[in-house]
């Protein structure tokens, strides 16, 4: 959204702390002590049109909604009144004297003023009250008594003709209905600031208060006026002063330096140096910064996309709906806040910052001819308005010590400017080098990461689904083959093989059993005994009937499919009690057909149960420390646990043993007779705990986290036992690289998908980062600092299920969370938050995300005994499950059906459904 000054318009006395008036077509300002003037923005340099009817000071003026005919409300002490602004043109060109309708007499100092939606009202603020009173006649139609303080601001709902939201002094919000003649809602003491402005959001029916400490809260207006979101633009204006600083530093550091080895006595002195030492310490002392109050607030919102018109449709047929992803990833609507020093533009879907307009900066002009750039002063009012194709928004920015108002026009990003800027940054020449990237997580001179695969650098975004084929030396060719012992017939004159040795036949210096299975010492060698007149004729029948069975059940759930249209569940269907003993669930994973759930638990356990969950389930014991975290292969036959007891385990989800362990960094080649691991520098065990580990690539690779290290591993699994020797394993593991993240100490959480091949693994660190790295290049893409203000605790990727599919652009979406801040949804092709969801509260314990396989909802645990349903498409949440017993550690939908797993602290699991 680029930025421009217009116009300056002289007052007649300052403009600080007055109410100005604008729609977008005209803008009204006090031409005189009691005269208004009224411009239109189409020709700036022409004449006013003059009001003159007040004999005060004009403190308040508004526009109605519409735009033929124009209303406008001026209210002074004396008067209140409404003009027809075409008619009082048309009266004007006539040589007739203008009149307006006095609607208010001798109300009293009006702060504030403006229309209901269908300009038949019109709300007035005075003192602690506010009127509500006819706009075509002189009649008070209502009066809204409640607030203990100076009311500041009033507004109408655009969605509820008949609502009204009031702030005021007191530091409260009251919404009225003033058809049913009640008060809806009023809340509590909100901030230790007062309310200055008010908006409403014309797309949702939402509304943003702001306060004079520069903070920013916006509420729902459909279910109990919750606080949706909390943007501390205080805090945003500080890191934009110290980064500003920081490259003043670096700009004056990149000058020739001197090195002396002097002592401090004899080194010359620099009269430069000194004077910028001076300066500095004078500044440091004496420099004030704008104020941070909330002066003005505008949702600007987005111009309907237009649909392109043909005589040959695109065919949808045998596509995936990109509707919903369409509207996901559209351009959001922005929220415009005007401080004393300068203009934000805040995302309104994501609410991070795009753009800061600092008036210490020059803004273009279009005023001058000579001049280009054009400073503008501290402002202390501020207003906007839209024009009519929702293209541009004009603000009127009152000085705070000077008599003049500054017209700025804003321009509203559109849907080709998205698509051209798209198409700029994949263009950017970074992927030849392959140069890590670090990027402006709040969207601002966003650059796609670029990466070369071959010899012919071939470009391609940042994607999990990548159409660029694997490199010659990529890491993803690697693969664990395990030697294969020749036999003595076939292979015994080739060279290079290596033969058994021929062993004595006699039994000395042997095991009294020494074979692969132990049988039973009998006396005789006697067969064993056959019934008489007892033929098996059903055998091949029933082997064959139990085959066609499992082949028949095998089909049927391939042709079974997740209800896309599927409502989030909300219905409580079954309860199980883990343990008997109260122990905390840590993960909970389903398996990727839905047969089976696996829950990580505290007590050093995996338990597995068997889905519909109707009893016990399989417990699997052999970790020594807290199991973190679970997950499964995908041809749903393994789990994969890893613990603080510092090691990581492969289990057969049929067998209560593990089949291979990871407790060595390199690899489990060196077991002895005994199956001793013996102690090697070079072959170290892990230094710390394993706090997550998954399948990656189909199951070819397992990674894990361990410190600040990502560990990628392959395998070869080899399920035979020996029976006289049950703890020794033939599965073996060997290190394929281990990756370091740029900046952060250690690893919080990483995510990979499973489900289909992808090159990306997204890693989370200590320093609030966000990491990219690209398998098939085996190095990290693109870094984003401070994705949160706190270090994430968990990524959730858009993986779908084996019963959905989606359109290519799904998959680039993940969730990341993180303690006090809240989730957010980041696009991975343009590395940009969409998103932002707040609501639940999640303050200490790291709760987990789950993606819904129709890529609709998402859910999260929280603190408050509660798991929160979210729509993607929305800012706030749906449903609440409330009934829990403790904390929500982890939630998991369904692959196949729209059901939803949650998981407590006190180990108990509830599984609800969407009937």
């Amino acid at each position: 959204m680029s930025t421009f000054h217009e116009h300056t318009v002289r007052t007649a006395f300052c403009p600080s702390h007055l109410q100005m008036g604008c729609n977008g077509v005209y803008f009204a300002l006090p031409y005189t002590k009691t005269a208004i003037g009224v411009w239109s923005l189409q020709s700036l340099t022409s004449m006013p049109l003059e009001l003159v009817a007040h004999r005060k000071g004009v403190t308040a003026i508004a526009f109605g909604k519409s735009y033929n005919p124009t209303s406008l409300c001026t209210a002074a002490e004396d008067y209140v009144i409404v003009w027809n602004v075409e008619k009082a043109r048309a009266t004007y060109d006539a040589g007739q004297q203008i009149r307006g309708q006095i609607i208010g007499q001798r109300l009293g100092y009006i702060q504030y003023a403006s229309f209901s939606p269908d300009d038949m009202l019109v709300a007035v603020c005075i003192e602690k009250d506010v009127l509500i009173l006819d706009s075509n006649q002189e009649r008070l139609d209502t009066t809204l008594d409640g607030h203990t303080a100076r009311v500041t601001c009033a507004e109408f709902s655009p969605h509820q003709e008949a609502t009204v939201v009031s702030i005021s002094d007191d530091r409260t919000f009251k919404i009225w209905d003033i058809s049913k003649g009640c008060l809806l809602f009023q809340s509590t003491i909100i901030s230790a600031s007062p309310f200055l402005s008010l908006s409403m959001d014309p797309a949702n029916e939402h509304f943003a208060v702001g306060t004079s400490d520069g903070q920013i809260r916006v509420y729902d207006m459909v279910e109990d006026y919750r606080l949706l979101h909390h943007v501390d633009v205080a805090k945003i204006l500080r890191r934009k002063r110290e980064a500003d600083e920081e490259l003043k530093k670096a700009a004056a550091n990149a000058g020739p330096k001197t090195i002396s080895s002097q002592p401090l006595w004899k080194k010359p002195v620099d009269n430069d140096t000194d004077g910028e030492l001076m300066e500095d310490s004078y500044d440091i002392g004496t420099s004030s910064e704008a104020g941070e109050a909330i002066l003005g607030l505008f949702f600007a919102v987005r111009p309907s996309r237009s649909r392109p018109s043909g005589n040959h449709p695109k065919a949808t047929f045998l596509m995936p709906d990109e509707s919903h992803m369409d509207e996901l990833l559209d351009i959001a609507p922005t929220l415009l806040i005007g401080t004393p020093g300068a203009i934000l533009h805040i995302n309104a879907h994501s609410f991070e910052l795009t753009k800061c307009v600092d008036f210490k900066d020059p803004v273009p002009s279009e005023q001058d001819f000579d001049t280009s750039e054009k400073y503008i002063d501290l402002s202390g009012s501020y207003i906007f308005s839209h024009t009519p194709d929702l293209k541009q928004v004009y603000c009127l920015a009152g000085s705070l010590f000077q008599n003049f108002v500054d017209v700025i026009r804003i321009q509203c990003a559109t849907h080709q400017d998205s698509k051209d800027q798209t198409a700029d940054n994949l263009t950017k020449d970074l992927a030849v080098k392959l140069n890590l990237e670090v990027t402006n997580p709040e969207g601002t001179d966003n650059v796609s990461s670029m990466v070369s695969t071959n010899a012919d650098a071939h470009e391609e975004t940042v994607t999990v689904l990548s159409s660029v084929p694997l490199s010659e030396n990529s890491l993803l060719r690697e693969e664990l083959v395990p030697k294969t012992k020749p036999s003595s017939a076939g292979q015994k004159g080739k060279p290079g093989m290596k033969t058994a040795k021929k062993t004595s036949s006699g039994v000395q210096n042997q095991a009294l059993t020494f074979k692969s299975k132990i049988r039973s010492s009998g006396y005789t060698d006697a067969p064993p005994r056959m019934k008489m007149h007892s033929p098996q004729t059903s055998s091949s029948k029933s082997s064959s009937l139990k085959q066609s069975k499992s082949l028949s059940t095998g089909k049927k759930a391939l042709l079974k499919e997740y209800p896309l249209d599927a409502e989030p569940p909300t219905t409580i269907k079954t309860k199980l009690n883990v343990v008997e003993k109260t122990s905390p669930i840590n993960c909970i994973r389903f398996s990727d057909d839905g047969q089976y759930l696996a829950c990580a638990m505290a007590d050093k356990s995996a338990q597995l149960f068997k889905m519909p969950l109707t009893g016990k389930g399989s417990s699997f014991t052999g970790h020594n420390g807290c199991v973190n975290s679970v997950y499964w292969s995908h041809d749903n036959q393994w789990m994969l646990t890893c613990s603080d007891d510092k090691t990581a385990k492969i289990w057969n989800k049929t067998a209560t043993d593990p089949i291979m362990t990871l407790s060595t960094i390199k690899d489990n080649f060196a077991v002895d007779k005994e199956g001793q691991k013996p102690v090697a520098n070079k072959n170290a065990s892990f230094s710390k705990e394993i706090k997550h580990a998954r399948f990656y690539y189909m199951d070819k690779f397992v990674l894990l986290s361990c410190g600040g290290s990502l560990y990628m591993y392959k395998y070869h699994l080899d399920s035979s036992v020996n029976d006289l020797k049950r703890y020794l394993t033939n599965s073996r593991y060997k290190l394929v690289k281990n990756f370091q993240l740029t900046k952060a100490q250690q690893i919080s959480t990483f995510s990979a998908v499973n489900g289909f091949y992808s090159y990306i693994v997204l890693c989370a660190g200590s320093d609030k980062s966000l990491e990219v790295f690209d398998m098939n290049v085996g190095k990290s893409v693109r870094l984003t600092p401070d994705a949160h203000s706190r270090p994430v605790h968990a990524i959730c990727q858009n993986e779908g299920s084996t019963y959905v599919s989606h359109p290519a652009s799904a998959y680039d979406l993940f969730l990341s969370s993180a303690v006090t801040d809240g989730v957010k949804l980041w696009d991975l092709r343009t590395n940009r938050c969409v998103r932002r969801f707040e609501g639940h509260m999640n303050r200490a314990h790291p709760c987990g995300l789950a993606f819904s396989p129709c890529a609709k909802y998402f859910a999260t645990g929280a603190e408050d005994r509660s798991a929160y349903v979210f729509d993607l498409r929305g800012g706030t949440y749906l449903h609440k499950l409330s009934g829990h017993t403790d904390v929500v550690s982890d939630v998991a939908f369904h692959p196949l059906y729209p059901e939803l797993m949650t998981a407590t602290l006190d180990g108990k699991l509830r599984l609800y459904s969407d009937r």
